[in-house]
Parts: structure tokens; sequence; C-alpha cells
């Protein structure tokens, strides 16, 4: 997430304060270098602490999140981060060229679920089944059935049960898709409602230009009237 900004806003501003104060320090005060070295890093921290705390809950403000929630949010998505790992780790047991497309479109969905909420945390509640449920799931599943898959001297229940498992993994695909599409619902919503402002603009557009038409219709209409009764037309 965005909150490692509010450190690097912290640091460029401490920076500076403290290299000054070090230099104020030896050349104004005539410091020795021990007390302008400790001058120099009690600046910095007194720099950088508040200007990195203002920036971090500015972000905060922006989420829409609490320091609290932010915290259990930010646990969560490095837990996912790792799971994720777990899953792209697990990939050398691949055997099929069919479970390399399945489990690289599992993996895409997963990564694209824990990229929206970093960009937006607030969208983590929107999620609450992939995170708790569904990516334990991709995970242990894809492990096991990976494992199993390579191993040699399968019995026809085991391929049956290899099998019925593949088709597991294809409903869970099918899952996830689904969480992918309730963290973006709101996206959508807006979409939806751009696209019915532009509609509704473009339609009032053409009634505004139909009218026009049939004014000037008419007015032209009036002066061949006027001409064909001889009048003089003063245009």
């Amino acid at each position: 997430m965005k909150d490692k900004i509010s450190h690097l806003y912290g640091t460029l501003i401490a920076g500076p304060v403290s290299i000054i104060t070090w230099i104020v320090s030896m050349g104004v005060f005539d410091l020795t270098t021990l007390l302008s070295i400790g001058a120099a890093v009690i600046a910095f921290f007194i720099s950088y602490i508040p200007t990195q705390q203002i920036s971090y809950q500015s972000i905060l403000n922006k989420y829409g999140i609490s320091r609290s929630e932010h915290k259990y949010i930010s646990s969560e998505l490095k837990a996912a981060r790792e799971k994720q790992k777990r899953l792209i780790n697990s990939y050398k047991n691949i055997r099929s060229f069919s479970d390399i497309k399945l489990l690289f479109e599992i993996n895409r969905v997963i990564k694209a679920i824990i990229k929206r909420v970093e960009n937006e945390p607030k969208l983590f509640y929107q999620g609450l089944q992939f995170f708790h449920s569904n990516l334990d799931s991709a995970v242990n599943m894809t492990e096991m059935y990976l494992h199993l898959f390579k191993l040699p001297g399968k019995s026809k229940e085991e391929k049956i049960e290899l099998h019925t498992t593949r088709l597991r993994l294809v409903d869970l695909k099918r899952s996830l898709e689904l969480d992918l599409s309730e963290i973006n619902k709101r996206d959508y919503d807006n979409l939806r409602f751009e696209g019915k402002v532009l509609k509704e603009t473009v339609e009032r557009r053409k009634r505004t230009m139909r009218l026009d038409n049939k004014t000037e219709s008419e007015k032209i209409g009036r002066i061949k009237v006027k001409e064909h009764e001889g009048e003089t037309i003063d245009r």
C-alpha cells in the first residue's frame, strides 16, 4: 500500500533539516563534532516523526480507514502475498499443459485481487471470502494436486480422484473470479452510471439539434412565403 510514501516524505523533510542543523552547530555555535552529530540526529527525528505521521494520516483519510484497520489489512495482504508465493513455487511440479493454463489463470485472478486491495484497502471487506477461505483452498488444493499428480504408480481410483480434484480447481477458479467481480462491483456501477449520464446527454443534444433544425426550417419557410408575396426581407 501507499503508506510507505509517508516514510519517504518524512525522510525528504528530515534529511535536509538534520544536515542544516549539523552545519549550523559546527559553523555558528562552534560545537564539537560529537555534539553537532547529536544535534543533527535529534533534529532529524523531530522533523521526521510529525511529517511522517501527518502524511500517514492523510493517506488513511484518503483510504477511508482507521489505523487499526490499516494494520489489520496490511497483515492480511502480507499473508496473502506469502500464499501466492507458495502457489507459484508449486508450479515446478506441473506435468500437463492443461494444468499450466488453469493454474496460470488462477494465479492471475489472485494477483489481480491482491493488487486491487493494495491500491484501495477498503475493498478488503468486499473480498473477505477470498482472504479467509478461497485463497487458502486454492493454494492448499493446488499444492496437493500437483504433488500427487507427479507421483508414479497411481491406481485407477487415484487417477479418478485427481481428475475430480482438477474439476474442483476449475470450480474454485470461478469462485475466485466471483470474488474479483465483487471487489470490482463499485467500479462497474460507476461505469454504468457514467454510461447512463453520457447517453442522456447525447439524447438531449440530439433533441436540441432537432428543435434548432425545425426552427430554422420554419424560419426559411416564412421567408419564402414573404418573398412570394413580394415583401422585402431584411436579413
